[in-house]
């Protein structure tokens, strides 16, 4: 696993990159001076917005966003979540196929196979049971 993140972080221009469960825990990190409750907050996120595509029977295997003055660009796939810090998009290409390449040799490390089926969920839960932002709830209030 840990090969396969490095290389990720290698790319000029990345900070680092993180593992997450379908839950938005996170299972590793490598690189990031964030704390896990700031990694989850992301993961979780990202979660909610893959749980929108899944909602109206859509697949979506990647999503890319700005966060923090960061570009972040997630894979996900079979209940895991590869997600990338970057401080820009301009690395993208390169960026895609080693993404490509590690999240393919990811799911057959039989040790993050088993944690994310550990903490595996209904994709749309999160539309049900996140967090939500100040700005979300205000709006909720409202109604």
């Amino acid at each position: 696993m840990e090969k396969w993140l490095s290389e990720i972080t290698a790319i000029p221009g990345v900070n680092g990159v993180f593992i997450a469960s379908a839950r938005g825990t996170v299972l590793h990190n490598h690189g990031l001076q964030l704390n896990k409750n700031e990694l989850e907050d992301i993961a979780l996120r990202l979660l909610r917005m893959g749980a929108i595509f899944i909602e109206n029977d859509e697949n979506v295997s990647e999503i890319e966003l700005f966060w923090k003055n960061s570009f972040i660009i997630c894979k996900i796939s079979n209940n895991i979540l590869l997600i990338t810090v970057c401080e820009s998009p301009k690395i993208l290409p390169l960026l895609r196929i080693t993404l490509n390449v590690s999240i393919s040799h990811l799911l057959q490390d039989k040790k993050i196979i088993k944690m994310a089926r550990n903490l595996a969920t209904d994709k749309t839960l999160v539309l049900r049971k996140g967090k939500f932002d100040e700005d979300e709830l205000n709006f909720l209030s409202d109604i």
